[in-house]
């Protein structure tokens, strides 16, 4: 975890005297003086052990946070392999399609909804964000620390709204190696925000389906086929960009009466569920990790008689 000086620190330039300074306060060689109460004289530094314990507090922070990214991980992992057994490979079926099943376009199962075409000065500081292709990872995932808040104008609609584990697909890429266009991302969590839009490098699918929720849409459109398929739909250089026909004509094998994946839907809603709780958990451990270190540095909490 890496803290930038100026995070915990003010820098004052004039010449200050030394009778003015306190003892909660020291001197650098720019007169530097800490505006967290935190770091005191020579002579009243803190033990070694006790400072060691400040660090080594946020550090298990850090390992809880990291231990429950790598549990969402391995949940995403095993939503893509079960995508891929049904969708995919077939292998839940002995590697063939189910011959009942017949060839649908995404369009028969699912709407697309543009995003909001945004002006510069709507970003400012907001309870509202707006998702962005910013959110999402090149190597797959979503980002919530990466949002952008905004001020939308009165052509904002409400379908440009995100509403809980609705699907983003990226439309857009800055990456030469069109890492990100054509990922398809639900939303499990509002981060800190009380509503989010979505931009309009950004396409939301909606099913239009009763028995099509969207965690397994989302896990449909996980599979490799998927993001092969829109790079057959890339236009551009330097800004990539995906034609609007890819996602209504990315065809794929269903069953006709799609309550037959109610099987695959039981298994895979549960583990989204527990990625959106985890994922919540790590929020509130970061926010408790940042407001703690301040503290810790300052002795504003005593911490000399805890056993770590």
């Amino acid at each position: 975890m890496k803290y930038k000086l100026g995070d915990i620190c003010e820098e004052i330039r004039e010449k200050i005297l030394t009778s003015d300074l306190s003892e909660q306060e020291y001197i650098s060689t720019d007169n530097m003086i800490v505006n967290r109460g935190g770091v005191i004289d020579a002579v009243s530094l803190p033990s070694y052990e006790l400072q060691e314990k400040r660090v080594i507090l946020p550090c298990l922070f850090d390992e809880l946070i990291n231990y429950n990214d790598q549990i969402n991980k391995n949940l995403y992992k095993q939503i893509r392999t079960l995508s891929q057994a049904w969708f995919s490979n077939y292998s839940i079926f002995g590697g063939k399609c189910p011959k009942s099943w017949s060839n649908f376009y995404l369009s028969d199962i699912a709407d697309f909804i543009n995003g909001y075409s945004y002006k510069g000065v709507e970003l400012q500081s907001s309870n509202i964000a707006m998702a962005t292709i910013k959110n999402f990872n090149r190597n797959g995932g979503f980002k919530y620390e990466s949002f952008k808040e905004v001020i939308p104008s009165n052509k904002v609609k409400a379908e440009h709204y995100i509403n809980l584990y609705d699907v983003l697909v990226a439309h857009t890429d800055l990456t030469q190696k069109a890492d990100v266009i054509g990922n398809a991302e639900i939303v499990l969590d509002y981060y800190k925000y009380d509503k989010i839009i979505y931009s309009m490098d950004l396409v939301k699918v909606v099913p239009k389906i009763s028995n099509l929720s969207p965690f397994l849409l989302s896990a449909i459109l996980s599979i490799p086929q998927f993001k092969a398929h829109c790079l057959g739909y890339i236009s551009g250089t330097t800004v990539l960009h995906l034609s609007k026909k890819a996602l209504p004509e990315f065809q794929l094998m269903l069953p006709a009466d799609l309550s037959e994946l109610k099987k695959l839907d039981d298994i895979i809603t549960p583990m989204y569920i527990q990625i959106s709780v985890i994922t919540k958990e790590i929020f509130q451990l970061r926010l408790l990790r940042d407001s703690l270190l301040p503290k810790l540095l300052s002795g504003e909490i005593d911490i000399s008689k805890i056993k770590l």
